[in-house]
């Protein structure tokens, strides 16, 4: 089956490609429109971030997060949504200085890095990049940039505003779609044929919108909106 980089607008429902989806949330006026029913019902502004952050092809995510939010809070989220598993570490690297949780077991191996506890706002400017990395054993890495940036009114911390449709994968045995990825041979198995697969079900995790897919332990996210 071919993987196909695209996703849902989640104010308009539209479709685009990973490549035209930011320029479409900047000129999204559904978008828009929720930003001015958010910003005129008198709640005080403050400044938000457009993030875009991905991985390798085809997973990527748009969010709007509050500038005044930590590291650390970004840091949860990504975990959550794409790759928690086991209560692996993970770090932040912008602009040459490093940002994890525990700086204090850092330092017992030599490790320099600064505290989560930071206000993005503090460390990102708009354009800026950064880079992620979660599990220094199997890790997962991902690139993250300050896409755009507002004064609004956001519901919550931190919203979705597209995401990579989840990829469709063929099973390795017959034509049906793949259900999960064998970790020790690396193939996908309906599930039919997994039942039937000489690695046996203990081996198998299941296909998930992720880019930690088949590492590790993970199973996937709890995303209500997924498309």
């Amino acid at each position: 089956m071919e993987i196909k980089d695209e996703g849902i607008c989640r104010s308009c429902s539209r479709k685009f490609s990973g490549r035209a989806m930011g320029k479409h949330l900047s000129a999204c006026k559904e978008k828009k429109q929720e930003e001015e029913k958010d910003t005129s019902a008198g709640k005080k502004t403050s400044a938000i971030y457009h993030l875009r952050i991905w991985s390798f092809k085809p997973y990527w995510l748009h969010i709007e997060i509050d500038a005044s939010a930590a590291l650390a809070y970004l840091d949860n989220f990504l975990k959550s949504i794409w790759l928690e598993c086991c209560g692996h570490m993970s770090e932040f690297t912008i602009n040459g200085v490093d940002y994890s949780v525990d700086t204090g077991m850092g330092a017992l191996w030599g490790d320099n890095s600064k505290s989560m506890d930071v206000p993005l706002v503090e460390v990102l400017g708009l354009r800026d990049g950064f880079d992620y990395v979660y599990d220094f054993g199997s890790s997962t890495h991902l690139k993250g940039q300050v896409f755009g940036s507002r004064e609004g009114v956001l519901q919550g911390t931190v919203r979705i505003l597209a995401r990579n449709s989840a990829p469709q994968f063929g099973c390795t045995d017959c034509e049906g779609q793949a259900t999960a990825i064998c970790l020790d041979c690396d193939d996908f198995y309906c599930e039919p044929c997994l039942l039937e697969h000489d690695c046996g079900e203990e081996m198998a995790l299941p296909v998930v919108n992720s880019p930690r897919m088949g590492v590790c332990a993970y199973l996937g996210d709890s995303d209500p909106d997924e498309t």
